[in-house]
Parts: C-alpha cells; structure tokens; sequence
C-alpha cells in the first residue's frame, strides 16, 4: 500500500498540529514480548480487557515488527531505520547519529514528554531506565543527549504512574507522551503468579481508564495507542503477512468498532501516521514508504485501507422476526466481498443481508470485509444484539389462539347468546299466551 504524500514537507511557519489534524495529542504505552493473536481473543489470544478495550474501538491487525530483538524495534519507531548492531540488545547510550521523531515534533514548534517506570536519574542525561535503551529508544541518539532534552526524561512510579497520570491532567499536557511500563507490568516477566499476558492485561485495566477520563483525553483531540514491540506469532491467520503485534487506538477520536488491516504496516507507521497528521516531514525512505493508521480515525484522504461498519434495521429485535443487517465500506478497491457472522452458528454474504434468530439472548454479529487489492485488504466490524420474546399482541393471545380467532369465537357466542335469549323471550310469551288462554 503506497503512502500518503500529505507529509512531504515540514511547516515551518505554524507553530502546533494543523487545526485539521485527526488527533493533535497522543499517547503511547509501549508492551513486550507478544504477538496479535497471543493477545486478541479474536483470533486465540488471552487478554481480556485489550480485547474489549480494541472491540470498543481501532484494532489494527496488520502491524507488524522490524525484526528481534527489542531494541531495533523501538529505534524503528523513533528512528525510521533498523540498525542491526542492536539485534543482541543492551546497546546505549547516545550513540545513533540519526534524527528522529523528536527532531520533527520539537520543530513544528510541539511538546513531548518521555516517562519510564522506576527509572532513575529522572530529568537528567543520566536517565537509567530498568532496561536502559531496549525499551526506551530516546537515549540511543546522540542529539537526545542535551541538558533541555534531557529534562523530557521523566521517571513515574509503578504500577499506578501518578507522575504520568498528573502529566496528562495538567492545563496544557505535552502533544507527545511516551511510557514504558517496568517488566512486570509490559507483559515481558512473569513477576507473580499472572503470566506475562495477565500481568501486562491487569496492569492496563487499571491505567487505560484513568488516561481516557484525564483532562487531556476530555479536552483534546487524543488518542491512545498501546502496542507491542514484538511477538513470535505469523499474521497468516490476520490477513497480514510477517510477526502481527497488538496495536490499538483508543480515545474520543479513534473510531468505534472498527478493525483495520493496511498492508505492509510495521513500526515505521508508527512515523508516518504522526508525520501525517502533523504535517511533518518523513525521516527517510522507510517511514516514507510505510502506511499510515489516518484510518483509526477517519481521517484517511488516499490510498486508504478498507474500513466497514454495518447498522441494524431494528433496535428492538425479537425471536423469529427478521432482521436487516446492511454494510457500510469505504477505503480499499471495491468491489467488496462481505461475509456476515450472525453469532448463532448462522452465516450470509452480502452488503444487504436478512436473518431470524430463533432464541431469546444477546448475539456477537460479526461483518468481515475482502477488497479487490493485491494483496486483498481486510476490514472488521461487530455489534452485540440482543434478541427478545416476542411481547403479547394488542389484544392477547390466549390458550395459543390468535386474535383473529378469539374474535370469531366470541361473535359466535355472542350470536348464540342473542338466539338463546329470542328463543327464551318467544317461550315466556307462549306461557303467558297459554296461562291466559286456561283461565278464560
């Protein structure tokens, strides 16, 4: 998938996002060690509140890793390139001549803050995070080692981060906001008797929400991305190709219900999704070259991935009625090949389709969507229905007769009843005829 040109050159005159940006703040949680379907229940994975948090929201299900092990993949999401002489780790400090993102942020006149659990030397060029530079790309780069850049470095406590929490709530929070969680709480150790998915699926269960309701989530056009930097897992089952990760978009911004799949999306989108937001220049031939996720948000103008969503024609529906699920899809190159999940173990095809549920209860409705491109591109969208008894007819039904046949029953009695009451008032006056008739 060719990327979007709206990024090419860097504003130099306009200080903050464009007013048209599709986010003008983000934050991002960086994750350990796990693949997309080790994660999403969607498709085998364990992660509960990832899962809904993605349900609820953007999932992309085709991003993918530069390579192993950890630290050549967070430099590719700052940096643009992979540098192999980090592929054994434990590479640091300031050693890559490279610019990168902060060189672009810092330029278009936007604010950034980088925060890790329990690092040391916080606000210092010193800045000791648990991992050093596996997991915290920033001090990998030479032009990062400043006393003013440095003092971006921010240490929070773990597991409930109230400095990155207090960051997000202050007047004006930080347009960029970077946090990497300690090994217990990214999913890479097992530091209790939770497993590394539990761990890590916990530790967000307690800190998404508190972000989504911050005042940077409630007064900004934010979003949250929580991400992997590698897994061990192919996307063959995804509708990708090489190591898929979890990647999602959460925040007032960030489409409903929606499941993207750009192909050949990797760490580079992380670049070229805020370049083009922000209007900023590319670092290189790979951020470049690399899809963007403007789709998370509909914000997509060329080259855009398929996205679907599908409305229901009644919101009250009941066993045995029919109901008419129809398709919505943009992006992609139609025509579009649309498959329908109805979540009773029923299936359809169609942009229009019609179907009666034969029991009362709620029912996952999944629409999966195939565009003509090569490689073909996938979009996703499910809702929850729930189906109900049908309620009494006006009228009610009775000993399982209709309505239609109570009313033939009871003309009848009421037929009969005048009949009965003529035969009775011509026999009262025939006795009285006779009694008359005797006397005389």
């Amino acid at each position: 998938m060719a990327a979007s040109n709206s990024h090419s050159l860097v504003r130099s005159t306009t200080l903050g996002p464009p007013a048209n940006a599709p986010f003008d703040h983000i934050v991002t949680i960086m994750m350990e060690n796990q693949g997309l379907c080790d994660i999403y229940t969607g498709c085998g994975g364990s992660a509960q509140y990832m899962s809904s948090l993605a349900n609820a929201n953007t999932l992309v299900k085709t991003w993918g890793t530069i390579g192993h092990n950890s630290e050549p993949n967070y430099i590719a999401l700052i940096g643009g390139f992979d540098d192999t002489n980090t592929n054994n780790d434990g590479a640091c400090c300031y050693f890559e001549s490279q610019q990168n993102l902060v060189d672009r942020i810092e330029s278009a006149g936007m604010t950034w803050q980088a925060f890790a659990e329990d690092a040391g030397s916080s606000g210092t060029c010193s800045f000791s995070p648990p991992r050093s530079g596996d997991h915290f790309p920033f001090i990998d780069f030479s032009d990062m080692n400043t006393a003013a850049r440095c003092s971006h470095f921010l240490t929070t406590a773990s597991s409930s981060d109230p400095e990155f929490l207090a960051a997000l709530n202050t007047a004006n929070p930080a347009n960029f906001i970077w946090l990497t969680p300690n090994d217990c709480n990214n999913g890479h150790d097992q530091c209790s008797s939770s497993s590394g998915i539990a761990g890590g699926d916990s530790y967000l269960s307690s800190l998404a929400p508190h972000i989504l309701s911050s005042s940077e989530f409630t007064s900004t056009k934010a979003t949250l991305l929580i991400l992997y930097d590698e897994g061990y897992t192919q996307c063959s089952n995804t509708g990708g190709t090489g190591e898929c990760l979890y990647a999602s978009f959460s925040g007032p911004v960030a489409r409903k219900g929606v499941q993207i799949s750009p192909a050949g999306a990797s760490h580079y989108s992380f670049l070229s999704t805020i370049e083009a937001a922000w209007g900023l220049s590319s670092l290189n031939s790979n951020d470049a070259g690399a899809p963007n996720m403007l789709g998370a948000f509909g914000a997509c103008t060329s080259n855009c991935p398929p996205s679907t969503s599908f409305t229901i024609s009644t919101s009250a529906p009941v066993v045995n009625g029919v109901v008419t699920f129809t398709a919505t899809t943009t992006g992609g190159t139609a025509p579009y090949a649309i498959t329908w999940s109805f979540g009773d173990g029923a299936t359809g095809t169609g942009a229009s389709v019609t179907h009666a549920y034969s029991s009362a209860q709620s029912f996952a409705v999944t629409e999966n969507v195939t565009d003509s491109s090569t490689p073909p591109q996938t979009a996703t969208s499910s809702q929850t229905i729930t189906v109900k008894t049908a309620p009494p007819s006006s009228g009610g039904a009775f000993l399982g007769l209709s309505d239609s046949t109570w009313l033939i029953i009871v003309g009848a009695l009421i037929g009969l009843i005048a009949s009965l009451a003529l035969l009775m008032g011509r026999a009262q006056a025939k006795l009285k005829h006779t009694k008359q008739t005797m006397n005389q």
